[in-house]
């Protein structure tokens, strides 16, 4: 699961990053350390590697009318999705895959009853990249509709403790393969594993970080 993360960045230092550069529709972006579902946030995609978009985060069916929230999915299993032909298939096999842009992501650990949030992070890797797959839905009014969902798989060593789950986070050669629109889809399967739990670091942050309301640098400093 993955359902909250940041990407403390401005649009200068995304593009710097990527060679990418930013469409108009970036200039809504600010760097944020507390993103949530529905929200916009940067991603690569694919067919325009060269270009920083905007997208909703919780993936909204392509055939979908409305963006209620039985549709949005925010998260897809990477063992799972060449068995979802009504979502996660025809997107793999049709190349809309994407690099979600992240520098950490946060999980929570019930502790004495209270919800404890964790950040976890690249120290090696400022900017790093989950695994993703997006989407363009028309909506009933004519307008579209941009969505992503971050892909998972089992966790490694250092976030089974907290949580069953990782995103994906790709190796800088395997954001590459991922974004390559002529390899065979099966055989991207096999980039979608867990990160190496000895790269990264986890640490508890602040408990106003639970808000989706809150954001701020201040939320992600180490306590305890």
């Amino acid at each position: 699961m993955c359902g909250r993360y940041g990407i403390n960045k401005d649009k200068d230092i995304l593009e710097d990053k990527f060679k990418a550069r930013a469409i108009s529709a970036f200039n809504r972006w600010n760097k944020k350390v507390n993103i949530a579902p529905t929200q916009e946030a940067p991603v690569i995609i694919a067919e325009r590697p060269d270009e920083l978009n905007l997208m909703h985060f919780g993936l909204v069916p392509h055939w979908a009318k409305d963006t209620k929230s039985s549709f949005r999915m925010i998260n897809a299993k990477s063992e799972e999705i060449m068995d979802k032909p009504k979502t996660y298939t025809p997107l793999l096999k049709h190349s809309k895959r994407c690099l979600v842009l992240a520098d950490g992501f946060y999980e929570w650990k019930n502790i004495d009853g209270k919800k404890h949030p964790f950040r976890f992070c690249i120290p090696d890797r400022d900017i790093f990249t989950f695994a993703g797959l997006w989407s363009k839905c028309i909506l009933a009014d004519q307008s579209e509709y941009f969505s992503f969902t971050i892909l998972t798989t089992s966790p490694n060593e250092l976030t089974k403790s907290i949580h069953d789950r990782m995103p994906v986070i790709l190796s800088e050669e395997e954001s590459k393969y991922w974004m390559d629109m002529d390899q065979n889809p099966n055989d991207l399967l096999g980039i979608l594993n867990p990160y190496p739990a000895d790269a990264m670091v986890k640490y508890e942050i602040s408990m106003a970080i639970n808000s989706v309301k809150n954001e701020g640098e201040e939320l992600i400093k180490p306590v305890n």
